[in-house]
């Protein structure tokens, strides 16, 4: 049975970061899936979730801290889960080619340039099953609320986080100049944009939304790639 994603009392409005949406837990359960793996799993809230549902989970995460969180809480859950410290960009994943039958990752994917995001999708697209489910959150850049000061420099505008500042890195791709995640560059997608580069990779688009500050997409992998 699919579970709510309701905020429980401890949880801020803000904790968005690895929560899955409905649409896409009734996407898994209409699919019949056994085999998940999230990347970037960050405190495990999800592949715990996915574990106690009887699937075969695992989570690729490369921060230590997020790596310790999600162990204290597989033990507390008593769940079983594979838990795998790789970095996500600029290496192959460390699974063979057709291994699981859904692959997701939301918020962290968009944490580095296009060109190494879209190697990632790559490997995503390796070792997802055919037919198999990947579902993404990720920012979308027309809902990236900031306004230019200068060439380089941007303001959050949102009064939800008021007047963090960005350096414009590249195009569409910006980098925090204080609180968390500084200088860690972050690429922001358009909806169409999104699509062709996972359809460059070989997926086939399922559906795709706007949700605040992100797009959800869910795409499933062809049986033939066509580049």
């Amino acid at each position: 049975m699919v579970v709510s994603n309701t905020l429980s009392e401890n949880e801020s409005p803000h904790d968005y970061r690895i929560k899955l949406e409905s649409p896409e837990l009734e996407l898994v359960k209409e699919r019949n899936i056994k085999s998940v793996l999230e990347v970037f799993s960050g405190d495990g809230r999800n592949i715990v979730y996915f574990a106690k549902q009887g699937m075969t989970v695992t989570g690729i995460e490369d921060n230590d801290k997020l790596i310790s969180d999600s162990n204290e809480l597989v033990k507390k859950n008593k769940a079983s889960v594979k838990l795998i410290k790789h970095p996500v960009f600029m290496k192959k994943f460390p699974f063979p080619d057709n291994e699981f039958d859904f692959v997701y990752s939301y918020q962290y994917l968009n944490h580095n340039f296009k060109d190494q995001i879209e190697e990632a999708f790559k490997e995503i697209f390796r070792v997802l099953k055919p037919n198999g489910l990947f579902s993404i959150k990720i920012t979308d850049y027309e809902q990236f609320n900031v306004e230019k000061v200068d060439d380089f420099f941007y303001r959050e505008c949102d009064p939800e986080f008021p007047q963090i500042m960005y350096r414009k890195l590249a195009e569409q791709t910006f980098a925090k100049l204080e609180g968390d995640e500084v200088w860690i560059p972050h690429y922001c997608f358009n909806k169409d944009e999104l699509v062709r580069s996972l359809e460059k990779a070989g997926f086939k688009l399922v559906n795709i939304r706007k949700i605040r500050w992100n797009l959800v997409g869910n795409f499933t992998k062809k049986t033939t790639k066509h580049l």
